[in-house]
């Protein structure tokens, strides 16, 4: 059970309201059938031209995009909407938003992404989602080097917004040390969720951590980190879960470059030495930059494979099919079976146009053949999907 020991310390600002982003990739085009079945399901949320600093009641903004937006090869028209809500009412925005999508989906035979985790879901995966479920599958925690090359990172939430809650960032965090940060930061969110303020220090008591968490306003964001306010977390605590049980020192040394007088330091919590291979290094700059990342990456995936990757991962691959007219058509692939350079699974999208194949239909290419990859950790984060910024 979540106990909280709330100190009596000065409350965080309280988040402005709740905001999130949807996209619905039609297949292959937003027919007049789809988007007027998708606007009268979101009736009850006023459509308006802009948002204003602070919301009074639901609202969204709609738009529509063409292939230049698309990062499914299969559509070729991509729908907008930028939600926005008092807190008291973001989860059942989320729910009136998830529900007209999931519909508008299943209908066209679509995809939605979550535009605030970059996550993709195709139809039913996306009305299998539950807006009023587990705070788990709603938000990512992605990592960025705090200087190119650099072995440290910044570790940012996204998603958390959409339930009027801060995004949580912890800095200066070794590579080595990622996903224990990440473990604890989930907890910390979690405990935050239910709260209408956040006090400067926090008492963090879950399955997976115990601690102290302390909290302070990032007044200077980076350009491509959530809109804010954003709390750094400093934590001192342990792990409790499955990841590991390590004690964190009461008073661990900071060494972030952002650090000012009186901030504590970063959430950093002793863990396993052994970093993760597939782990980016720096942002590629161009396609072939993305490509030669993708094969490095594949030589450490696959003996990350042949060990056995941890419960909860998921390794998917895109390769090319043959379609009609001596066309190719890029699938994913999560994978079942890596074995003397080739790869089999279960086809993870529906293909638009490769006579005789479909979503769930067991294959096999070689493992040259591959394109791309994603691997997503059991703790929802992931790494991959190199070449997207490049479609």
């Amino acid at each position: 059970m979540l106990m909280l020991l709330i100190a009596t310390a000065a409350a965080m600002p309280i988040v402005p309201d709740a905001r999130f982003a949807l996209a619905l990739y039609c297949n292959p085009r937003c027919d007049a059938a789809t988007v007027d079945a998708l606007d009268g399901a979101l009736a009850s949320i006023a459509a308006t031209d802009e948002f204003s600093a602070h919301v009074a009641s639901p609202q969204r903004i709609m738009g529509m995009a063409g292939a230049e937006f698309d990062i499914l090869a299969q559509s070729e028209q991509v729908l907008l909407a930028w939600f926005a809500s008092p807190r008291e009412a973001a989860l059942d925005t989320l729910s009136t938003a998830h529900a007209a999508f999931a519909t508008a989906a299943l209908a066209n035979g679509g995809w939605v992404e979550d535009l605030d985790t970059q996550v993709v879901y195709d139809a039913a995966q996306w009305a299998a989602m539950v807006p009023r479920g587990e705070l788990s599958t709603w938000y990512v925690i992605d990592e960025t080097e705090l200087t190119e090359g650099s072995e440290r990172l910044r570790l940012v939430t996204r998603g958390l917004r959409r339930f009027g809650d801060f995004e949580l960032i912890a800095d200066d965090v070794a590579r080595s040390k990622a996903d224990d940060v990440a473990w604890a930061l989930a907890a910390v969110a979690e405990t935050v969720h239910p709260l209408g303020e956040v006090p400067e220090e926090l008492t963090i008591t879950t399955p997976s951590a115990r601690g102290t968490a302390r909290f302070a306003v990032v007044t200077q964001p980076r350009p491509d980190e959530p809109d804010g306010p954003l709390l750094r977390v400093m934590f001192a605590g342990e792990l409790t879960g499955a990841v590991a049980t390590a004690a964190v020192p009461a008073a661990p040394v900071w060494a972030g470059p952002e650090h000012t007088e009186g901030e504590g330091p970063a959430l950093a919590i002793p863990a396993s030495e052994a970093s993760d291979p597939s782990r980016a290094r720096a942002a590629p700059a161009t396609l072939a930059e993305a490509r030669d990342a993708v094969r490095l990456a594949l030589v450490s995936l696959e003996s990350a494979w042949r060990a056995g990757l941890p419960p909860g991962d998921i390794l998917a691959v895109s390769a090319p099919f043959a379609a009609r007219g001596g066309k190719k058509e890029y699938l994913w692939i999560e994978i079942s079976r890596w074995q003397e350079g080739s790869i089999s699974g279960r086809l993870a999208t529906e293909p638009y146009d490769v006579p005789g194949l479909h979503k769930g239909d067991a294959v096999n290419v070689a493992a040259a053949q591959v394109y791309d990859y994603v691997h997503r950790r059991g703790d929802g984060t992931k790494v991959g999907n190199l070449t997207r910024a490049f479609r």
